[in-house]
């Protein structure tokens, strides 16, 4: 028995140990004569086709303020080196090899849009060459691209954001852009592949496209071509309307319940002077947030803006009621015109009552009429003194009748400058409950994202990059008509 597994040990050594050195005398084979700076033509005059595709693994971090995009995503090339064709039958079956991509010819792939660092694609990941001569390089790299933000729905906005290579040195008479798959693939789009994508947290990606462009550069006569991908993503916008629309929509509530509050209470200005120091401090979140631009104004921005304008029209409102409540006669004077808009016709169509007056005064103005009576009846009298007496005592009596009808006189005048400043919170109540509703749902109707729902992609959709063997493989979408669902379909190429 241990013969047994000692000679099957040393059958398998032997084969990896024969393996070694065929992959050795290969390597050498191929890297013999080979110049990785001359284009990997056979003639000069040959265009050199290089297949490009972008598997997106993450979309690391949208930055508005500075407009710069963060993904990681693997560079698929694919192109076909002449130099790199061998039989497998001379070399025990290798079929391919992994070669370090600094020894081998690479097309210069730079991103023309890149916001920071290296142009030039870095990566150390090595080469998959087949005995054909394909050679398959997928360089991992962390970019940040240059986004144009489009902040008009913010924080329901929608964003595209492209990634655009091309070649720096090599001309589209030297070497051919093209994607990593043609057109007769069975495929929803070209060039993007999400089989290894995670979720981001932020944002949900809508849509991926990439285009073939032909440019003449104004130093050059040569057509260059470039393949520019573009992401469409939309924000997930739960965090900011928990955290941003809410309270601005409390902040419009609260601005509303500051002419509820009675003015004998003393604390409205208090209250409409602490409503706008939160929505200051709401505006300087915001301008932390979106990107300081003066081509247009954010939906959130707006939003803010016109419950700016409703808390400063309310503190201004607040101070003109508080004035009129606290007015005492005979230092204003109402016209009758006003008085009569006031007292009479606007508390009928705000469904509001005065109050009546107090019956004491009533009867107190009845015993003043009473007295005056009296008074002229004394003159009827012979007897002076006694007349005297009597009209000294009626004056004293009608005096103090007097003070206290202009004490009564005065207090209608009060209870008047209080009813009309009650009825005047009555009335911006209803107006500004009316204006805060209808700019509210104004601003969510100016929403395209809360009434044109597109759905995120289904990622098993773009799985359609060729994995690295015999067996090729390629996913597609279809869609079911009657459940309307979609589903993934594997095929084979």
């Amino acid at each position: 028995m241990k013969l047994y597994f000692l000679i099957v040990f040393m059958n398998i050594f032997s084969i990896i140990l024969v393996s070694g050195e065929k992959i050795e005398e290969l390597y050498q084979y191929l890297m013999s004569n080979y110049n990785k700076h001359v284009r990997p033509v056979e003639n000069n005059s040959d265009i050199l086709t290089v297949k490009v595709g972008v598997k997106l693994v993450q979309i690391d971090d949208v930055n508005e303020i500075n407009q710069i995009m963060q993904t990681h995503v693997y560079v698929l090339h694919e192109w076909r080196d002449y130099s790199f064709v061998w039989s497998p039958n001379d070399y025990d079956g290798v079929e391919y090899i992994h070669m370090p991509n600094d020894l081998i010819w690479k097309p210069d792939l730079v991103l023309y849009n890149n916001a920071d660092g290296d142009y030039q694609i870095t990566s150390k990941a090595k080469a998959y060459i087949r005995y054909d001569g394909t050679v398959k390089w997928n360089a991992p790299m962390i970019y940040k691209s240059y986004c144009s933000i489009d902040i008009q729905y913010y924080p329901y906005d929608t964003q595209n954001c492209t990634l655009k290579f091309g070649t720096w040195t090599y001309s589209g008479s030297l070497v051919n852009l093209q994607f990593i798959t043609d057109d007769q693939s069975p495929v929803i789009d070209r060039g993007w592949d999400l089989e290894d994508y995670t979720p981001s947290v932020e944002w949900e990606i809508l849509n991926l496209t990439a285009i073939r462009h032909e440019e003449v550069y104004a130093c050059c006569e040569e057509v260059y071509f470039d393949l520019t991908f573009t992401c469409t993503i939309q924000r997930k916008s739960l965090f900011y309307t928990i955290n941003l629309i809410v309270p601005c929509i409390n902040i419009s509530v609260l601005t509303v319940l500051v002419f509820v509050l009675p003015s004998d209470s003393r604390k409205k200005i208090t209250l409409s002077v602490s409503i706008l120091v939160a929505l200051l401090v709401f505006y300087l979140l915001l301008i932390e947030l979106i990107p300081p631009t003066s081509l247009v104004i954010s939906l959130l921005g707006k939003y803010l803006l016109f419950t700016l304008v409703l808390v400063n029209l309310s503190i201004a409102i607040t101070i003109i009621t508080l004035n009129i409540h606290f007015r005492r006669h005979p230092t204003t004077h109402m016209p009758y015109w006003l008085r009569n808009t006031l007292l009479i016709h606007l508390p009928k169509l705000l469904f509001m009552e005065r109050p009546s007056m107090p019956t004491k005064y009533v009867h107190i103005r009845e015993q003043l009429h009473s007295i005056h009576r009296h008074q002229r009846l004394l003159y009827k009298f012979k007897d002076k003194q006694r007349k005297q007496l009597v009209k000294i005592t009626s004056n004293h009596i009608a005096y103090i009748l007097q003070q206290i009808e202009n004490e009564k006189n005065e207090k209608e005048i009060i209870e008047e400058w209080r009813f009309i400043a009650l009825i005047l919170d009555r009335l911006f109540l209803i107006i500004f409950v009316s204006v805060t509703l209808i700019g509210t749902i104004e601003s969510l109707l100016n929403t395209p994202s809360l009434y044109i729902s597109t759905p995120p992609i289904n990622p098993m959709c773009y799985l359609y990059y060729p994995p690295i063997n015999d067996s090729q493989w390629i996913k597609t979408c279809a869609t079911d008509s009657l459940s309307n669902q979609q589903y993934s379909i594997r095929t084979s190429i």
